[in-house]
């Protein structure tokens, strides 16, 4: 392990299904089977550094139930130290995928459970020591106790804002960093601009908005400007997100560059969607000029 970083957030089953075209209403449609995979924003967030990083630490709700055994696999095969925020009864978000030949999907889901109140903040950190911190924004009681002491302890706090949820509202108090998807709009919000201006007004430092296949913009304290994304054939994109998060992480810390991290995290990011699911391109000997 290089360096320490810890991811704080969700975990989903995702079954994920290939079709041809997206189908019409009422139409059955036979495929082949489906992909049963491991998923969520931090979960797959902590996969990609994990890669570049050999080694992470994850906080997330897995509880003890039928897919428990599964999710652990997944974690101990991508070297991740778990930690379970959850009880012994809870169980994970299941996500519903259906991804058509260009790469799209539509993704069926649901909330978490609530988790209870037991998270120890400060022996977390302790523990792992972490010289940057992922928050997707989910578990928000226990995710603005752990940006609280993060803060207060000048560990570098990477938010991802995927979707606008009112927990941001805190969290971004504490965020070095925000990266968020073309969907991430807070109130009042309707372009880009009114995006950069809203985070910079909570304090937020280095601010990116990813847009798919477009450029991504940024705008830091410093600088502002795009970076190009990579022209590829695109498979599946699911997951994209989360591992840009994930490698943008490892590649802050290797740098110290946002424009550069950010960079090479799109890269990798797209690398990945030229593979089915969310998991195939770990295994690519070509991976390891990326690290």
């Amino acid at each position: 392990m290089i360096y320490k970083g810890l991811f704080f957030g969700l975990t989903t089953i995702d079954i994920q299904y290939f079709v041809d075209s997206f189908p019409l209403s009422n139409k059955k449609v036979k495929t082949n089977a489906p992909e049963f995979l491991v998923g969520g924003p931090a979960t797959n967030a902590a996969v990609a550094f994990s890669f570049l990083n050999n080694g992470t630490f994850l906080v997330s709700s897995v509880g003890e139930n039928s897919f428990t055994p599964f999710i652990r696999e997944d974690f101990l095969k991508n070297n991740i130290q778990f930690i379970d925020l959850g009880n012994r009864e809870s169980m994970p978000v299941v996500a519903s995928v259906v991804t058509s030949s260009n790469g799209d999907r539509n993704i069926f889901t649901h909330h978490p459970e609530l988790t209870d109140n037991n998270f120890d903040v400060n022996e977390v950190l302790n523990l792992v020591q972490p010289e940057i911190i992922l928050l997707d924004g989910f578990y928000p009681e226990a995710a603005v106790l752990l940006a609280k002491e993060a803060f207060r302890k000048k560990i570098p706090i990477v938010l991802d804002c995927g979707s606008w949820k009112p927990q941001y509202d805190e969290l971004l108090k504490y965020a070095e960093v925000a990266i968020c998807s073309a969907d991430f709009l807070p109130p009042h919000c309707e372009t880009c601009n009114d995006v950069f201006s809203f985070l910079k007004s909570k304090g937020v430092r280095d601010i990116a908005i990813t847009r798919g296949n477009k450029s991504i913009l940024f705008e830091t304290i410093e600088s502002k400007g795009e970076v190009e994304v990579t022209t590829t054939t695109v498979v599946d994109t699911l997951g994209a997100g989360d591992f840009i998060h994930g490698a943008f992480c490892f590649y802050r810390l290797k740098y110290n560059s946002f424009e550069q991290a950010l960079t090479k995290a799109s890269e990798l990011a797209t690398f990945t969607c030229t593979f089915k699911g969310t998991r195939q391109w770990l295994n690519m000997k070509s991976m390891m000029s990326f690290i």
